[in-house]
């Protein structure tokens, strides 16, 4: 769901000597925005990731024991000198969303997957239910985990609290405009096919409104017509939000610098 923001900032971060990306049904559309920005990057399996950083390392002597050896990718990043930055993705699937302790399990396992071999590793979730103690669960045994937090230090709530500045900022919304069912990110819009589902919420009498929010990324052209055709369905009359990518773009370099 953060695809646009994630986008955006491994677009433009010129530190970036090598990104790659675990091959998986999920990474499509990132690869495709991606693409648009000419931002070069590699899909391998998982399995293959650490191979592929091997080549990047610097300092690691070649005819050493394998099996005296830590992960090779983990050596490849701890020995890496400053401008050598390897990223890897791995995108996990929406539908998680829908089952609290699969979400939870699933994150978790591929945290401890990824912790074999890095440095640190950028949680791109929210508090999400399902998630609110990974931080506590995980960051004592395992490399360092970054999250997405606000201005206030605190993780965000979730990515409409991303996409608006901030768990205040979505607060206020809240607060302010109580007539709004749904908040759209041109995410949301592009991945709700099936509303069926929610029809009964948002037909509701007291609901009359929803939400698009502008969040100043353009890899997602149809999200006005997107959210319009969504408000149409539903009777519901399209506001439009201003919001800002703040929150990814300083938490992802506060993970950079603790790394």
């Amino acid at each position: 769901m953060l695809e646009d923001e994630l986008t955006s900032i491994l677009a433009n971060d010129d530190d970036i000597k090598q990104l790659v990306i675990v091959d998986s049904t999920e990474e499509q559309g990132l690869a495709r925005k991606l693409r648009s920005q000419n931002r070069p990057f590699l899909i391998k399996n998982f399995e293959n990731v650490s191979n592929l950083v091997t080549k990047h390392r610097r300092g690691t002597r070649s005819g050493e024991p394998s099996t005296k050896r830590r992960s090779i990718l983990q050596q490849a990043l701890r020995q890496r000198h400053v401008d050598d930055l390897v990223v890897v993705v791995h995108v996990l699937a929406l539908e998680l969303h829908t089952n609290g302790t699969l979400l939870k399990r699933e994150v978790y396992r591929q945290i401890e997957r990824l912790a074999a071999f890095s440095d640190g590793i950028f949680v791109l979730y929210g508090l999400c239910d399902a998630l609110r103690t990974l931080g506590r669960d995980l960051n004592g045994g395992l490399c360092p985990l970054f999250f997405l937090t606000d201005d206030d230090g605190a993780t965000v709530e979730d990515c409409i609290a991303l996409a608006l500045g901030g768990n205040q900022a979505y607060a206020n919304v809240l607060t302010n405009d109580k007539d709004i069912v749904l908040f759209l990110t041109p995410m949301w819009a592009a991945y709700l096919q099936d509303q069926r589902a929610n029809s009964t919420l948002m037909k509701h009498a007291r609901f009359k409104k929803i939400a698009k929010i502008d969040t100043t990324l353009s890899y997602e052209p149809d999200f006005d017509a997107n959210a319009d055709t969504c408000a149409r369905r539903f009777s519901l009359s399209p506001v439009l939000l201003r919001g800002d990518t703040s929150v990814i773009q300083t938490s992802y370099l506060r993970a950079k610098q603790g790394v």
